[in-house]
């Protein structure tokens, strides 16, 4: 009960006996024209009406603020209820986002390329950066667009870093693959290099994010100085077999992604509270 309420409630209570030292006792000297038990009936009976409509008018304050408490309840439930189906669809997003990571596959790919099994290691690679490219996209759907944590920044930040250099090691890989398919040809591999270098210029100017890898320019250089197709040969084994990045990667991004979760999770929590 608040202490305005309280106050009133007692001077209500302490009114008939106010009333008996104003009018019968020596307080105005006031003659009076009535026994002091018809005054006490008629404000026994006004402090019991006032009493009654005071009880009333509390009840009714204390009805609408449990229903304030109730709605406010049922606000916070509802929104509760959508985060958590939002977090369900959430960690199914970054499921799917390390889902495209798809090491294993790559490391077969690259096992294909040391056997020789080139155009089969072909067609895998060519359907991972397919995936890897519609990824780019599509990996922080579930994010916000205004303004990002500091843990949904971190995770942001380095899913776009692996994402980056997994996709270039992806694409080097097909181009050694196209390299060596020439040479078991016997097509000339520098017009290849050079219309690779060319392609992903092109897609440089519609798109920064994607740059010549540092390997296809060492590539085009070699073959401008005329290294030997051995040079060339050695040089492209060296980065087939270049795959302890995926280690690192894949322990860093895991553990990007457990801290965004727990998070997340967090934050859904402190709705009921």
């Amino acid at each position: 009960m608040k202490k305005l309420d309280l106050l009133i409630l007692i001077l209500l209570l302490l009114s008939p006996i106010i009333v008996k030292y104003v009018a019968f006792g020596s307080v105005i000297g006031a003659p009076t024209h009535t026994s002091f038990d018809g005054w006490l009936g008629y404000y026994g009976t006004l402090v019991g009406a006032l009493v009654t409509m005071f009880v009333l008018y509390r009840t009714r304050g204390w009805n609408r603020d449990d229903n304030d408490e109730t709605r406010r309840m049922q606000t916070k439930m509802l929104e509760f209820q959508a985060k958590n189906l939002w977090f369900e669809n959430f960690r199914k997003q970054l499921d799917e986002n390390y889902r495209i990571l798809n090491f294993q596959d790559t490391i077969i790919a690259v096992n294909d390329i040391s056997t020789g099994n080139c155009q089969k290691a072909m067609q895998s690679l060519l359907e991972l950066n397919k995936n890897i490219e519609m990824q780019g996209y599509t990996f922080d759907l579930y994010l916000p667009t205004d303004k990002l944590s500091s843990e949904e920044m971190e995770y942001v930040i380095s899913y776009n870093e692996v994402l980056k250099s997994y996709g270039t090691y992806v694409n080097d890989l097909i181009v050694i693959c196209g390299l060596r398919l020439r040479l078991e040809a016997g097509l000339s591999i520098l017009d290849y290099i050079n219309e690779s270098v060319s392609q992903l210029v092109t897609l440089n100017e519609l798109n920064k994010d994607v740059e010549p890898s540092s390997f296809i320019l060492k590539l085009s250089e070699m073959c401008e100085t005329n290294c030997t197709i051995k040079d060339i040969g050695e040089y492209c084994t060296q980065r087939v077999v270049n795959t302890g990045f995926i280690h690192s990667t894949k322990a860093h991004l895991a553990k990007v992604t457990k801290t965004l979760l727990k998070y997340e999770e967090k934050k859904i929590e402190q709705i009921l509270k």
